[in-house]
């Protein structure tokens, strides 16, 4: 694999809207798009039998974490363009859990759903669930008393190590981390399972790296910028993508059986990285030593 070249974002944004396909436009059934706040979006388009393996990989990541036929699913993320809408929606439905297609917004009818449906598992934005928690108490809810909730799914924005017990705390879960990234699917790359210990991959659909900022590749446990090839995608098979985000391996082998590769939390961005007296400085570790702070989360989160 180090012999071959590396895709970058700009490759996409030079290319767009659909220079890099390649399959007939007659065979694209489905685009999305990200939101394009730093450039022109990146397009990625969908073959039928790449939905149909999206679908499949998500069901991966649900019943990994334990969702399956018995659940009541509500997931409160955008439909529109971004991925983790209809992506996540067709894994749960495919899973057999009862799909509350609630969107983003209306905090206050979100809540009422969940009382009202029996909702046992939510897929949002880690900073989303915990709004839904602070509402809740509002309107003179206990979460983790008063709505039915089991088993969170949170991702499409990074969060600590740190904010994982605020999470269960505040609703009352168990709280997974879902990684995904629009040209490689969406949240289906990477999920965690109940042993919440590193990001699990699908080893038959990507090729998984950790690499150097020169290209070379890093060591287990050594941090480094995520790399990802496409193995099965149709529409939009990308090689050796660089993906922007900051991880390590942590080995295949994970106390739940599964064998696939294995990485960290995403640790922070490669574009977010400060230099301070010659020391790789992420955003994300400060978030972690604030997060430690009980007394910081209290002001933040109450």
């Amino acid at each position: 694999m180090q012999k071959l070249p590396f895709t970058r974002k700009t490759d996409l944004r030079n290319h767009f809207p659909f220079g890099l396909f390649t399959v007939p436009h007659e065979q694209i059934i489905r685009v999305h798009a990200s939101s394009g706040t730093s450039g022109p979006p990146t397009v990625v388009g969908y073959t039928a039998r790449d939905i149909v393996n999206w679908a499949n990989l998500m069901v991966r990541c649900l019943t990994m974490v334990g969702i399956n036929y018995k659940d009541v699913f509500q997931n409160a993320v955008s439909y529109g363009l971004f991925t983790g809408g209809l992506g996540t929606h067709y894994g749960a439905e495919l899973v057999g859990a009862m799909v509350i297609r609630s969107a983003t917004g209306g905090t206050i009818k979100q809540i009422e759903m969940m009382r009202n449906y029996g909702v046992t598992a939510v897929h949002a934005t880690p900073s989303y669930a915990l709004y839904l928690a602070e509402t809740a108490k509002e309107m003179g809810l206990d979460p983790t008393r008063d709505l039915p909730l089991k088993t969170g799914c949170f991702g499409a924005e990074p969060w600590s190590y740190n904010m994982r017990p605020i999470l269960e705390r505040e609703l009352g879960v168990k709280a997974y981390d879902s990684y995904g990234l629009s040209e490689l699917n969406g949240p289906d790359v990477g999920f965690e399972c109940k042993e919440q210990d590193g990001l699990h991959f699908w080893s038959d659909h990507f090729i998984v790296e950790v690499v150097k900022p020169d290209g070379t590749p890093c060591k287990d446990g050594e941090r480094g910028e995520l790399l990802l090839t496409s193995l099965t995608k149709e529409a939009l098979p990308l090689l050796r993508y660089r993906t922007g985000d900051i991880t390590y391996m942590k080995g295949s082998d994970c106390s739940c059986g599964r064998t696939g590769v294995r990485t960290a939390k995403i640790l922070g961005r490669v574009d977010n990285m400060l230099v301070i007296r010659g020391i790789n400085v992420f955003s994300s570790q400060i978030e972690h030593v604030l997060m430690s702070n009980p007394e910081v989360g209290v002001l933040i989160f109450k």
